[in-house]
């Protein structure tokens, strides 16, 4: 993890993080396996908006709040060298955003 003025940098198993905390905006960019993001890669990112960012202090865990209510979250994990989550980089496991209702339909679908 790096700071950097108001920017904070981090990787999770398969993006890369920058969050500008005085502004509440953040990038994130899918990485390759191979390598982290470029700068073209980050260059090419939008910025959107966040409302909080909570690090679980047990864990590498944590959550982007995306609006007021709490009801958009983006949810992770810091990687690291010997990462349980991807198994060290070799997880094929992609991250993805997915609503509530989208949530919903999946739950309601597998009863």
């Amino acid at each position: 993890m790096t700071e950097n003025r108001d920017l904070l940098f981090f990787e999770s198993c398969h993006t890369s993080w920058c969050f500008d905390i005085g502004k509440l905006k953040f990038k994130r960019i899918p990485r390759p396996q191979t390598r982290q993001a470029s700068a073209t890669d980050f260059a090419a990112a939008q910025w959107e908006e966040y409302f909080d960012l909570i690090f679980d202090s047990g864990s590498d865990e944590f959550t982007v709040v995306l609006n007021r209510s709490e009801t958009k979250l983006l949810r992770s994990w810091r990687h690291s060298e010997n990462c349980a989550h991807c198994f060290g980089g070799a997880s094929s496991y992609e991250t993805e955003e997915i609503s509530l209702g989208q949530l919903r339909d999946l739950l309601d679908s597998q009863d």
